[in-house]
């Protein structure tokens, strides 16, 4: 029974998966049977054991006994293919490679527990060195919140794309549950060939898009109409740095007119940019302490950055931050909106932007990866007004 119970200990795990329901196995979790080399284990052999699964990481229970660790899942195959890691307990440092389905009450999973066996199905004979477990969903408890599906875009000039996609990818899912997905391009020109274009159902499945693309000369209305497609059908946008300075289909110094195409970005913006001066540190200032974005955040300094220009500032446009270069004697120039919310067309999707964000060391500053997750949960209705995430949208599901 202790060598069963062992091998529980690294055959629990949880689940991120490639389906689109994996979420459901988000919770706390009990086994409810096991089987061994074709052997049953009684329920009342075992000692209590409780599973919390959430987003990708679990945390395993069972007496004194502690175990954490990480799983990958493929649900396009069947049954599932499972590479299951423990990060922290007896077996800190295993892999194991297993199988695993949904049931109608909870999933079950079979784990090769001796060297040499291998788990194909979800079945166990005498010698087969394979552990089957079934989990329940433990009695008072629900699966949890989904998390949120972030659709993060980038690629095009002038920027450490490369790196950023993973600093981003990283601060967002630390700082909230949500599972982000990257579209990247690693060209370098201002028309980068992102596999978006010509597809406006490019958002389909995702709860907000986060464009932080730089490609000034994608300049098609009707390449920029699909872009935007997903957003004027209701899907919230988040907008970092050079993704102001996208989709030029005019002039982007001439204020533009609304209801032009020339308008088609700056519209869905909420600001007008065109340009930048020099990398210099630039002084943020918070400018509504009520908002839940920027609520007890304190006015910090950046280091050597691109101030954007404030060619026109939309009318609904909520002001959140402001920066200042040097003496700030230029309204629009040296001293301009940083970081503003409004709410874009028909379907009054919401949207954060914010011109922050050149340098990778700016990127991964903590306050300013703050800054974004706040910008991201309140465009998706997942900020609650004290600033912090909705009850199960913040770190690990809580």
């Amino acid at each position: 029974m202790k060598t069963v119970i062992a091998l529980l200990v690294l055959g629990v795990t949880c689940i991120r998966a490639l389906a689109a329901d994996v979420s459901s196995l988000n919770g706390v979790w009990v086994v409810a049977e096991a089987e061994f080399d074709g052997n049953g284990v009684s329920a009342s052999d075992l000692p209590p054991i409780e599973l919390s699964v959430q987003d990708g990481k679990y945390t395993f229970d069972m007496g004194e006994t502690h175990a954490k660790g990480t799983v990958v899942v493929d649900f396009s195959k069947s049954p599932a293919a499972m590479t299951s890691t423990e990060t922290e307990g007896p077996n800190a440092g295993k892999t194991i490679q297993a199988v695993a389905e949904l049931t109608p009450d909870g999933w079950r999973a079979c784990y090769p527990m001796v060297e040499g066996a291998t788990a194909k199905s979800l079945k166990t004979e005498s010698g087969s060195g394979l552990l089957l477990v079934r989990y329940t969903r433990k009695p008072g408890t629900t699966a949890g919140p989904k998390p949120l599906k972030v659709l993060l875009i980038l690629g095009g000039c002038c920027h450490d794309y490369a790196t950023q996609k993973d600093i981003l990818r990283k601060g967002l899912e630390a700082r909230a549950n949500v599972q982000v997905d990257t579209i990247y391009s690693p060209d370098t020109s201002t028309h980068p060939p992102l596999p978006i274009f010509g597809k406006p159902e490019y958002a389909r499945g995702y709860d907000v898009v986060l464009h932080d693309e730089c490609a000034a000369d994608i300049s098609d209305p009707e390449i920029v109409r699909g872009v935007l497609a997903p957003h004027r059908q209701g899907t919230p946008g988040v907008n970092l740095h050079c993704a102001m300075h996208s989709y030029r289909t005019g002039n982007p110094g001439q204020p533009a007119v609304p209801g032009t195409p020339h308008a088609l970005w700056f519209e869905y913006l909420g600001l007008q940019s065109s340009g930048h001066g020099p990398q210099k540190p630039i002084e943020l200032t918070f400018l509504d302490p009520a908002s839940p974005v920027t609520r007890g955040m304190t006015n910090w300094t950046t280091i050597n950055e691109e101030l954007y220009n404030n060619v026109k500032v939309g009318e609904s446009a909520h002001a959140l931050v402001r920066g200042r270069q040097g003496a700030g004697d230029k309204p629009g120039q040296n001293d301009t909106v940083v970081g503003w919310a409004h709410e874009y067309g028909p379907a009054k999707a919401r949207v954060f932007s914010t011109t922050i964000g050149h340098n990778n060391e700016t990127v991964a500053d903590p306050r300013y990866l703050d800054l974004v997750t706040r910008g991201l949960l309140w465009a998706c209705g997942k900020l609650s007004p004290d600033g912090k995430p909705s009850a199960g949208y913040g770190p690990g599901g809580h």
